[in-house]
């Protein structure tokens, strides 16, 4: 059950392993202690990222983009044309399971039901966001299905008896939620440079050649839906409503990494620039929202 007493929010973008600038910017929040968060929200690889810090396991989210998506097993895309899979979720939380350095440290005093932590996933069918709250009993399940990007890994995840994909069909940047959870104070980790609306020029391209082969409509109406949805949560970014305080750390640059069959150079680059923002922040932010929380604890009888 989610805590009544929400003020503050961390919200993590997806973006495959653009995701290494996220695990940069989380990395320096615990390098500073600095864990000022009521709730916690993440979006595909964002999820991933959110609960290896609710787990206080610095560098886990660097070390799983940076070994785990980078083997060939996990990305393969040639499997797309014979049926396979070309993102091997299976193996990938295999290892996040039961591999011994690679293992996610998911024992209960890691990640609880108090972490107040929820990963966003899309309903199949109707496209709609589940907010699922997650800890270690459950957090293979909810991350695997936050992370499931439609039609690169077929088998898509069932959840209390809901097929499920990536959760950045139905609420990419789930912002409006999170206030509408009483947050007031939200930080928003994106994994693009601030101004960039979701639009995505590859699939803007590709429109007109699969409108003429009749391949994949359901793939336009899931990024329609996407883009919808991006919009939207842009648009209360950029004017949020009264009382209302946002955070935005993203890139200031265009990430090196892409969303996946990313060089591990790139990787390195663009997670040491995750770590410098998320400094940058701290240092800048970090009187606002403390004193924020003490206004809190003050106000409660």
């Amino acid at each position: 059950m989610m805590a009544t007493d929400i003020r503050s929010a961390i919200i993590a973008e997806g973006g495959g392993q653009k995701g290494i600038f996220t695990a940069g910017v989380l990395d320096a929040f615990l390098e500073q202690k600095f864990y000022p968060f009521d709730l916690k929200v993440g979006v595909s690889a964002g999820a991933q990222n959110i609960a290896a810090y609710c787990a206080r396991a610095h560098q886990y989210g660097q070390q799983a983009i940076e070994v785990l998506t980078t083997e060939q097993q996990f990305f393969r895309p040639a499997r797309f044309f014979t049926g396979g899979n070309v993102i091997d979720l299976d193996w990938y939380f295999h290892q996040v399971e039961h591999h011994q350095k690679l293992r996610f440290p998911t024992q209960p005093r890691n990640l609880t039901p108090n972490s107040n932590f929820y990963a966003v996933a899309s309903h199949y069918q109707s496209f709609e966001p589940h907010y699922l709250h997650t800890w270690h009993d459950n957090m293979v399940a909810h991350l695997k299905a936050s992370s499931a990007i439609p039609f690169l890994y077929r088998p898509m995840v069932n959840v209390d008896a809901n097929i499920m994909v990536d959760g950045g069909v139905a609420d990419p940047i789930p912002v409006r939620w999170a206030h509408q959870q009483g947050a007031t104070h939200i930080w928003v980790i994106r994994t693009v440079e601030a101004h960039i609306d979701g639009k995505m020029q590859v699939m803007e391209r590709l429109k007109p050649i699969m409108r003429r082969i009749k391949q994949s409509p359901r793939v336009f109406d899931m990024y329609h839906h996407h883009q919808n949805r991006y919009a939207e949560a842009v648009d209360f970014l950029n004017a949020p409503p009264v009382g209302v305080n946002i955070v935005q750390i993203a890139p200031t640059r265009p990430l090196k990494s892409m969303v996946l069959g990313s060089s591990l150079e790139a990787l390195k680059d663009d997670y040491q620039h995750g770590v410098e923002q998320g400094l940058q922040a701290v240092h800048q932010y970090r009187a606002v929202i403390e004193q924020a929380m003490l206004n809190k604890v003050v106000a409660e009888p």
